[in-house]
């Protein structure tokens, strides 16, 4: 769980994190906001690889050391998402973007996230913000592949399926069209063939 559950802690617990910070304090000579970025960073990696239990622990002791790690925030609240549990992952982007408001790469994880909670909650004000979230990234951004795939995969869950092809064209023509989901390109041919 996020943030260790936000609970009370035992006192075994305590202890243990009173070790792991005195370790940490040793090898990093107190310097816990960059141990909290390395263990950010390894979170990441063990997302990537497909173990989210892994990398919410990375992420836990990432926010124990440094509760301002924006890093560790954002992957706690793109683990959350990826589990289904949209509003914990909504507080977490929230938190998250006091730190990363200038990366781009956050701001759309974050927009993803808001567009696929408002498609699945039929929510056309918070849709209309997804968007609008879109729509800016596409400003500062212009090739960003993913925020393009991304919000022909939002445009795609509320069935406006020529809109999500005119996005998808948008990053098939950037440098990073390798990273296009395959998958999502096939389903989104079954519903309405390429234009």
């Amino acid at each position: 769980m996020p943030k260790y559950g936000s609970g009370s802690k035992s006192d075994a617990q305590r202890t243990a994190d009173e070790r792991f910070l005195a370790g940490i304090d040793q090898q990093y000579k107190g310097d816990r906001k960059k141990a909290g970025q390395e263990f950010a960073t390894r979170g990441w990696q063990s997302l990537r690889q497909g173990n989210p239990r892994e990398a919410m622990r990375r992420f836990n002791q990432a926010w124990l050391l440094d509760s301002s790690n924006g890093h560790a925030l954002w992957g706690m609240g793109a683990v959350q998402g990826d589990t289904g549990k949209s509003d914990e992952a909504i507080k977490l982007f929230q938190e998250a973007e006091k730190s990363l408001r200038d990366d781009i790469d956050f701001a759309t994880d974050y927009a993803r996230t808001l567009g696929m909670a408002a498609a699945e909650a039929k929510d056309d004000a918070a849709l209309q913000q997804a968007f609008k979230r879109y729509a800016r990234i596409q400003e500062r951004a212009p090739n960003h592949t993913l925020n393009l795939q991304n919000w022909a995969i939002t445009l795609f869950y509320v069935g406006n399926y020529a809109e999500a092809w005119r996005k998808l064209s948008l990053a098939e023509a950037t440098p990073r069209r390798g990273e296009i989901d395959a998958g999502f390109v096939e389903e989104l041919q079954k519903k309405m063939p390429r234009p």
